[in-house]
């Protein structure tokens, strides 16, 4: 589990189950923010469970920042308060996202799987390295 305080809101990710498929494990994480009872989940082809900088950043980025079509129907979104706490603390937001990218780069490298490493030969990158900050 990681917490991060924006805001005046914490935002916690907790691991909640390892599913091993033909393709790798696919890791999945809850997400909760305090004073919302809105909860939302993240699946990510990882081999670690841990709750580290790529998690967090992904959950920043993706659950709170993007705001993708559909996204106030579903997730952390679907609460207005919520939107509105996101859209008030959006430097602070993306303050910390730049925070956790920092902090990924003193990461060790993810491992690629197979299927990863076909899908970026068929794009002309290097597939035969670990990919950083994955």
């Amino acid at each position: 589990m990681r917490e991060l305080i924006i805001g005046g809101r914490t935002i916690t990710v907790s691991h909640i189950e390892t599913e091993a498929t033909e393709f790798g494990d696919i890791q999945r994480y809850r997400i909760d923010v305090t004073g919302s009872d809105a909860v939302t989940h993240l699946s990510s082809l990882r081999s670690s469970p841990n709750v580290d900088a790529r998690v967090m950043a992904s959950v920043i980025d993706t659950e709170l920042l993007l705001g993708y079509e559909g996204s106030a129907e579903s997730g952390l979104l679907r609460d207005s308060g919520i939107r509105a706490w996101r859209d008030q603390n959006r430097p602070l937001l993306e303050q910390a996202l730049d925070r956790l990218r920092d902090e990924m780069k003193d990461l060790p490298p993810e491992p690629v799987s197979d299927v990863e490493r076909l899908l970026l030969r068929a794009f002309d990158m290097n597939g035969d390295d670990e990919v950083r900050g994955a």
